[in-house]
Formats: C-alpha cells, sequence, structure tokens
C-alpha cells in the first residue's frame, strides 16, 4: 500500500479537483472523469496500478451500486475508506450514473501486470468447476463463461490479481455489504485457490 502521506494527498488533490471543476464537468462524464478518476483508475478505466481497480467494460448497475455505497460510506474496507469515501460523498445521483455510463463503455485492455503462470490451470478448473466436496461454487454461474460479468455481478476479466486477492480477503468480513454471497463462499477457498482464481481471471481479457 502507499505510504500514508501519499493517500492523504491524492485523497485531498482529487476531492480539490472536483470542486474546481465544477458543475461544467459534472454534466461531461468524459472530462470528470479525466478530472477525477484518472489519476488512480486511468481516463479509460484500464488503471495500471494493482492498488487501484480496473473499471473499463464493467457493468453500469455495478458501478452505480458501488459509487452508491461509498457515498454513503457503506464500504468500510481500508481502500475504501482512504481513497473514496472523500470523493463518492460529493457525487450527486447523475453524475454517478454518468461516470458509470462512461466506465462501462470503455474497452479493456489485456492487462500487463505479472502474474504465476503456472496458477492459471488450477484457477480456470476453480472458476468453471467449482470445488463441490468444500462447498465451492463454480465462479462463472454468476461471472459469465470468461468473466465478463452479468447483470448481477461484476465483470471480473483482466481485473488485477493483486485487487482481487485483496478483494476476497476482504469479503471475509463485512466490510463490503452487498456481497453476503461472497462472505459465504470464500471460506470454502484456501489461501492458494484465492491466489490461482486472482491469477487467472486478470490473464483472461
Amino acid at each position: 500500500m502507499c505510504p500514508l502521506p501519499f493517500k492523504w494527498f491524492s485523497a485531498a488533490l482529487i476531492v480539490t479537483l472536483l470542486v474546481c471543476t465544477g458543475a461544467q464537468a459534472a454534466d461531461d462524464p468524459p472530462q470528470l472523469a479525466l478530472h477525477l478518476c484518472a489519476f488512480c483508475h486511468g481516463a479509460d478505466g484500464n488503471s495500471e496500478s494493482p492498488l487501484f481497480p480496473r473499471l473499463a467494460g464493467q457493468k453500469v448497475n455495478y458501478l452505480i451500486l458501488q459509487l452508491e455505497q461509498l457515498r454513503a460510506q457503506k464500504r468500510s474496507d481500508q481502500a475504501a475508506h482512504d481513497y473514496m469515501w472523500g470523493i463518492a460523498g460529493r457525487l450527486d445521483d447523475a453524475t454517478i450514473k454518468g461516470l458509470a455510463a462512461y466506465f462501462a463503455a470503455q474497452k479493456p485492455l489485456p492487462n500487463q501486470q505479472p502474474i504465476d503462470t503456472a496458477l492459471i490451470a488450477a484457477g480456470r478448473t476453480l472458476y468453471k468447476e467449482g470445488n463441490p466436496p468444500r462447498g465451492t461454487p463454480p465462479c462463472m454461474a454468476c461471472h459469465g463463461i470468461n468473466g465478463e460479468g452479468s447483470e448481477t455481478a461484476p465483470r471480473l476479466a483482466g481485473q488485477h490479481s493483486a485487487y482481487l486477492y485483496r478483494q476476497l480477503h476482504v469479503f471475509e468480513t463485512k466490510q463490503r455489504p452487498s456481497a453476503e454471497i461472497m462472505q459465504a463462499i470464500v471460506p470454502t477457498l484456501s489461501e492458494a485457490e484465492i491466489q490461482a482464481l486472482a491469477d487467472y481471471l486478470q490473464s483472461l481479457n
């Protein structure tokens, strides 16, 4: 994770940019994304840092839900608190919908972050078949055959492995209130399985 001074500086800087861009940027999602979101997520949603999730091609309804929960401070994981509470707290409903639609329309690019390719086969099997003896359902049942997501589950293909790994552990807690299904599934996974899934999903596009 970034040192605390950087987190404080980056959050303050982005909130300041939001205030300075004003209503005109709020009515122009591409400009707002450029001024508000590009610093962490990339202007096109293909973030390069595994600290920040990739948003390009994500589902509109999923993005709206997450921004609404961040605005309401219902997501209490450390990264949400450090990076997004102050930003999302200044977004109105129309701006949230505009940003969600903008990032959903962006093209996901291949993820070039390093992964352990030896884990991909195990991750693929777990994603497509689950582990019935341990009660692990196949991930593709909700997230799509190729991780493309659905109306009720987010896109996972091409997401940063390190980000997915952290979030799967967050799902072991109640820090993400809309993730009741994942709270039940993650305890059925071993550390090796979590890493294999994360690496496999990053390899998809």
